[in-house]
């Protein structure tokens, strides 16, 4: 871990205070500088030597210098296969770029590391769960990792198995890929007969007889140098190509692919110089070289020292190397004594600058780890279990609701998370500081009432102590999405197999190994299957033996589809199977219950010959239908001619009979009221009135009829126009009050402020005054009549009610009927004809209304007549045709 006591800076927290860890020297520091500003080095060739040395010290002085001219000859002979980087622009640009690549390539493959550390934290703590920690891998590693997988190796190819795996990587190069690895994080490569190129994969071994975590490493590790002919490369202590911008190197030794030795870019590595390397297909490669990132050990991602890896980035040059040149130079040398001193005390200045650059660089590099981290939204934290004190970046302290990152105290943290979480963070503690893995979840509540879920995980540091593990280092993952997302899958599956449970046909679906995934109930009732051989995983072939025990016979569709069968089962049912494919390379089955089909199959082929007894039947009946249609167009003939004669009979009637009684009333009237003078006797009056009222009866009825037959012949035309109910219903109560009076009855209207509609004012007069003689009629002395009207957005409803005689409900169908009246005790005593309603209903409907009639026999009737408030124009239309 990169993140330790020693360089992450501290902030100030809420509360308040500030915590910076005690300066510690860098490594390289100690002896850096002498008190007089000069190296022991320098001291000592510089010292004068005293004139009373013995000549066996001076001897032994000149042979340890002429020894020191001869190292440094062999030395500069094979080091001359170098250029200063500052003495070129453009080797100081590939170094640079170089250095760049190493501090990119040192996030990904510290992600790597992180990614494959978490997973075998989640294996210690699950180990009955190899595939979620494979996942998990897979999931933190994002776009470092392809795939992942967890291999128990052992000695010799047939015993090393795959125990899970995540991804499409072949499992046999993940084994091949453990069984090179040696130290506790590698890098290595492996590739099969059939792959033209190898593939680099990231082994983490496991501890105590744990499996090795295997990750295949993404293509693109290192991208190709821009410009034509570079290339880049990541070597191994073994002089192996492990990675490179071109897939053809990778597996490669260095010596084979460029002429270069490991031990000659290591050296560059730790000088900042270039080395001349040759092409295998021909061409000269300027190489810059930097010592790549430690990841043997968990303590630190990258130390100049102890680095295996080595990161080369080369660009097509000139030659600017030979042995000969060496030769020359090593012969300068010789001749030069006091020279190569000045020479070797100017290299110690230049290492050590090259020192505090390494330094800075180191720096650098460790703060674009940082900031690749935390854009990842992943926090890094050192817990120092013993003090109770932990130390977090700034993405975790965001995390914990504090600004920013820093230092605070154990309770400090227990009190931002949420308090029913906070004993299993206490626990989690408490096991991590006997087993030294870390491995927590929880809630972390905010002020805006969105909580926030958090992954902490994390590994021992350092030596156990009698106490146990007392420092943890780790990190702090943002799990809120995965959370929520998780949820709503378990929801999405039970709602799912809700459904499926809720299906009435058979359902089981299998995985692409043919091996039992997810049934319903019916599928084990159809086929009579014991729940025992019903679990996830069980083989197919298995069930299929124990669904044909439960087929007596089984047959293809009539349309012969693929996949389709139908099946009778022992018990007499029919049953279609169905079987596609699933997109994953599974199988879905499904049976649906046709018993019910086939039946009706069965009714059907026995119907068929019915059926053609049925069609000769039929064409009997055809012709019996024709002789009939024949004998329909004389009635109909017959009707028409009857029709027109009652026309003409009631033209005569109306001519006929009103003439005469015209003249009737008109004269009983005169003689009724005298208006010539007294008659002489009183009872010639009384008969004068009587022939009056007959005479009027029967004018009324002759209209009625008249009227009848006009819309029965659709002769009878309305004329629409804007009409005040209030008047209509005052007009005809003019008529009716004098009859009601003279019965004792009551009249009431309740008449609210009401439109005006589109209706024949006559027309709805005639309706009224209809409704009300019949309720006059009908109703004892003593009772009431009662008119109220009410209206609606499009309708008003007209209701006449009284509290008469009543109607019985066997009658209430035969209402309404011309020449219909409903017989009891007390209408017989009344005249009439029966074609007041009929002609009442006829005359509504013409105004495309409706009456509807309510009554209780022996309390009174309601009728009520709803009217719209305007007609169409197509109504009106239709009315006038």
């Amino acid at each position: 871990m990169a993140e330790t006591h020693q360089n992450l800076r501290t902030r100030s927290l809420a509360g308040g205070r500030t915590t910076k860890a005690s300066p510690e020297k860098e490594p390289g520091n100690d002896g850096a500088k002498a008190t007089d500003g000069r190296s022991p080095l320098s001291r000592l060739i510089i010292s004068p030597v005293s004139p009373t040395m013995p000549l066996w010290i001076r001897i032994g002085a000149l042979i340890l210098t002429l020894g020191l001219v001869i190292f440094m000859a062999l030395s500069t002979l094979q080091l001359g296969n170098s250029l200063s980087a500052g003495k070129d622009a453009e080797g100081q640009a590939l170094l640079t770029a170089a250095r760049l690549d190493a501090a990119r390539l040192d996030g990904r493959l510290g992600t790597a590391r992180l990614a494959l550390e978490a997973a075998q934290g989640q294996l210690a703590q699950k180990p009955d769960a190899p595939l979620t920690a494979a996942e998990l891998a897979l999931k933190l590693g994002r776009d470092t990792l392809t795939s992942t997988a967890l291999v128990n190796t052992a000695e010799g190819e047939t015993g090393s198995e795959v125990v899970a795996r995540s991804g499409s990587e072949d499992a046999d190069l993940m084994i091949e890929a453990a069984q090179k690895a040696h130290a506790s994080f590698a890098i290595v490569t492996a590739g099969s007969k059939l792959s033209r190129t190898d593939h680099t994969y990231a082994v983490l071994k496991g501890a105590g007889g744990a499996p090795d975590l295997v990750a295949r490493l993404a293509d693109g590790l290192l991208p190709a140098p821009d410009g034509k002919g570079g290339l880049s490369a990541l070597v191994g202590p073994d002089g192996m190509i492990v990675a490179a911008s071109s897939e053809a190197l990778v597996g490669k030794d260095i010596k084979t692919a460029l002429a270069v030795s490991y031990s000659q870019v290591r050296a560059r590595a730790d000088s900042g110089h270039l080395i001349q390397g040759a092409l295998t297909e021909g061409g000269f490669v300027k190489i810059a070289s930097v010592a790549q990132a430690d990841l043997s050990t968990a303590d630190a991602l990258r130390s100049a020292d102890t680095s295996p890896l080595i990161l080369l980035r080369a660009t097509p040059t000139p030659r600017f190397f030979s042995a000969s040149q060496s030769l020359l130079k090593a012969v300068t040398f010789v001749g030069g004594p006091l020279l190569i001193g000045a020479l070797f005390g100017l290299l110690l200045f230049f290492q050590a600058r090259k020192n505090r650059e390494d330094a800075r660089l180191f720096q650098a590099s460790e703060q674009r780890y940082r900031l690749a981290v935390e854009s990842a939204r992943c926090g890094i934290f050192d817990w120092d279990i013993d003090q109770n004190l932990i130390y977090m970046s700034d993405v975790t302290g965001v995390m914990l609701g504090w600004g920013g990152g820093g230092v605070a105290s154990t309770d400090e943290v227990l009190e931002r998370i949420a308090p029913e979480q906070r004993a299993d963070v206490v626990k989690a503690l408490e096991t991590a500081r006997s087993t030294g893995a870390l491995d927590v979840s929880f809630r972390v509540p905010s002020a805006t009432g969105q909580a926030l879920w958090v992954d902490a995980r994390g590994q021992s540091v350092g030596e156990r102590t009698a106490g146990g593990f007392t420092r943890l280092s780790g990190v702090a993952l943002d799990v809120s999405q995965e959370r929520i997302a998780q949820i709503r899958a378990q929801r999405a599956e039970t709602r799912l197999r809700d459904a499926i449970n809720s299906v009435s046909d058979a359902f089981v679906l299998w995985d692409r190994h043919n091996r039992l995934l997810m049934w319903n109930a019916t599928f084990g009732e159809t086929f009579n299957i014991d729940a025992r051989f019903l679990k996830p995983g069980t083989p197919r072939h298995l069930i299929d033996q124990v669904m044909q025990i439960a087929i007596r016979r089984q047959q293809p569709t009539q349309d012969a589809r693929e996949g389709v069968f139908e099946a009778v089962l022992n018990n007499g049912r029919w049953i279609q199977v169905s079987e596609s494919r699933t997109a994953e390379g599974g199988h879905v089955v499904t049976g649906a219950d046709i018993t019910a089909v086939k039946v009706q199959e069965e009714k059907s082929r026995e119907n068929e010959e019915a059926l053609q007894g049925l069609v000769e039947k039929l064409e009997q009946s055809r012709q019996q239908q024709t002789v009939l249609a024949r004998k329909y167009e004389i009635s109909k003939i017959r009707a028409v001619a009857d029709n027109h004669a009652k026309s003409e009979f009631l033209a005569n009637m109306s001519h006929e009979l009103r003439t005469p009684l015209n003249a009737i009333n008109g004269f009983s009237e005169i003689m009724s009221s005298e208006m010539f003078g007294p008659l002489g006797h009183p009872r010639y009056k009384e008969y004068a009135v009587d022939i009056l009222g007959s005479g009027q009866h029967l004018l009324s009825l002759i209209n009625d009829i008249l009227d009848m037959s006009k819309i029965e012949a659709g002769k009878l035309n309305l004329r629409f126009e804007p009409v005040i109910i209030e008047e209509v219903v005052e007009d005809t109560l003019r008529l009716v009050r004098q009859k009601a009076e003279r019965a004792g009855l009551k009249l009431r209207v309740h008449l609210p402020q009401l439109p005006e509609i589109s209706a024949d004012f006559r027309a709805l007069k005639q309706i009224l005054l209809n409704l009300l003689t019949n309720s006059v009629k009908f109703t004892p002395t003593g009772g009431t009549l009662t008119i109220s009207a009410i209206a609606t957005d499009t309708n008003v409803h007209i209701t006449v009610a009284d509290t008469g005689i009543g109607i019985a409900r066997k009658d209430m169908e035969r209402l309404a009927r011309p020449f219909e009246q409903i017989e009891n005790q007390f209408s017989k005593t009344r005249e009439g004809t029966g074609l007041g309603l009929a002609l009442t209903k006829s005359l509504i409907e013409m105004h495309n209304g409706r009456f509807e009639v309510d009554s209780v026999l022996g309390e009174g009737t309601t009728c009520t007549v709803i009217l719209p408030i305007a007609q169409t124009a197509t109504q009106i239309g239709d009315q006038a045709a």
